[in-house]
């Protein structure tokens, strides 16, 4: 059995160096990274990347390291070389991929073949990968992959979506299921409401996501119904069974939500079917999570400028989110937290914007805008009148140039009312969710005292362990 992902790898400065700097917080830098690198430079992202990818210390000396399409020695001068040939050497650097094998599952040569497969299967044909097999945890083996984003075909730049990481998923689980290895159980869910739809249309994580994926990987780590319930508790879910139809509920849900709505395969008597296949304890292991301090506080969780006004409270939380959601799989308690506003991710995006573009701080600020806002769409309204009144004598005076141009003041002037229309909704918005998003940044900040965990086997089973890089 083997768990998935595929995640960007952008040169902007900040998140570089704290890439390169925190081997804690980040899967693309390790040890042997050189901060001292111009990480403006593409160039040295790249061979940043690749010296983690392939260090020696996990990859037994480079052995078990292999390019497609390219040298793996020289692979981020190969792959520079492409970029610059098509004109694309600015924004995603590069994709990095995650494969992990079951503990004790897979020897590392079979773990290299199948990363080399799956490679060549969903990259090869029109990028450069290399894929390093990770072997500094026997118990931990795991592979990586470093892709291209500028096809050496033709030049199109690859980009991640949803279906993508599905297919990285199936193609994975095709590859285990042919060398012997198990494969992770996918059921089928239920039809989707319009929001999860949505959500998941402009790439944002639902909460019905959420909960199947804990109940997933906690129905592959147990082998009795309580062994799961117990699994499920630790990760904050309870269960009400007092009702005909049993919900679930977690601190951070705003409501509970009804198993049946997560689909057949997730009700009372389908988990106890599926415990019940389960011959053996399994343990899951994951890479380190991202500390919240550092995502939300600057790096210090007792830092009191988060909250000194509204400004200040939007950015640090919206920048933590827009982590949490793209490294989906280094924040799984923080999604847990957060499922409420990922959905809505769009959303909050759009309130700060309104906040920096406005240069707004405080809640007088707001009202005052408003109230400009209200001013002005009076204003634009009489004026519209105005101009369809003439556009009326105009139309009876066969007046063509004249109706022309003020048709042309209509739309610019209702364009300008859909604006100031859409604005005012979001100054509402902001009002009503500010304080929320404060409750919720002070609960993320006494979730910088535990340690996270993305599955409960991992904390009951190697607590000692230190989990294997990524």
């Amino acid at each position: 059995m083997a768990v998935t992902s595929l995640w960007r790898i952008k040169w902007t400065v900040n998140k570089v160096i704290n890439y390169a700097e925190n081997p804690v917080k980040t899967t693309v830098f390790g040890e042997n990274s050189d901060t001292d690198l111009d990480t403006k430079s593409p160039e040295n992202v790249l061979n940043i990347v690749m010296n983690y990818a392939q260090r020696d210390s996990a990859t037994e000396i480079k052995k078990l390291v292999s390019g497609i399409n390219c040298n793996p020695e020289n692979a981020d001068k190969e792959m520079m070389q492409v970029k610059k040939f098509f004109a694309k050497t600015d924004g995603t650097v590069a994709y990095h991929g995650y494969q992990s094998f079951s503990e004790n599952e897979v020897d590392a040569e079979t773990a290299h073949q199948i990363g080399c497969e799956l490679a060549r299967k969903l990259w090869g044909e029109r990028y450069q990968v290399v894929v390093a097999t990770h072997i500094d945890k026997q118990s931990h083996i795991h592979n990586h992959f470093v892709i291209n984003t500028v096809s050496f075909v033709d030049g199109k730049k690859f980009h991640r979506t949803n279906s993508d990481y599905k297919e990285m998923q199936k193609v994975s689980d095709e590859l285990c299921e042919k060398y012997g290895l198990n494969v992770i159980y996918h059921p089928k869910s239920s039809k989707k409401s319009y929001v999860e739809y949505k959500a998941e249309k402009s790439g944002n994580l639902t909460k019905n996501e959420i909960i199947r994926r804990d109940i997933d990987e906690c129905l592959m780590t147990a082998t009795t119904q309580r062994q799961f319930y117990e699994d499920m508790k630790l990760l904050g879910y309870t269960f009400d069974f007092s009702h005909k139809y049993t919900t679930i509920s977690h601190p951070s849900f705003e409501k509970p939500r009804r198993l049946k709505t997560l689909g057949a395969d997730y009700v009372p008597t389908a988990i106890k079917e599926r415990v019940a296949s389960n011959w053996r304890r399994r343990v899951l292991v994951y890479p380190d999570q991202d500390k919240p301090e550092i995502l939300f506080f600057d790096g210090d969780k007792n830092n009191n400028l988060v909250f000194q006004n509204y400004q200040s409270v939007y950015v640090h939380f919206v920048y933590g989110l827009n982590i949490v959601k793209d490294r989906e799989y280094y924040n799984r308690e923080l999604q847990r937290w957060l499922a409420d506003d990922l959905i809505k991710f769009d959303k909050r995006v759009e309130e700060q914007n309104l906040l920096l573009d406005n240069n707004l701080f405080t809640e007088d600020d707001i009202c005052d805008f408003k109230e400009n806002l209200l001013k002005e769409f009076s204003e634009l309204t009489d004026t519209r009148r105005i101009y369809r009144n003439e556009l009326k004598k105009a139309i009876r005076a066969e007046d063509e140039p004249k109706q022309l141009k003020l048709k042309s003041d209509i739309s610019n002037t209702t364009g300008r009312l859909s604006i100031i229309r859409k604005q005012l909704k979001i100054c509402d918005r902001i009002m009503d969710n500010e304080p929320r998003i404060e409750g919720r940044l002070k609960n993320i900040r006494d979730l910088c005292d535990r340690d996270l965990q993305p599955n409960p086997q991992v904390a009951k089973t190697i607590k000692t362990k230190t989990r294997g890089a990524r």
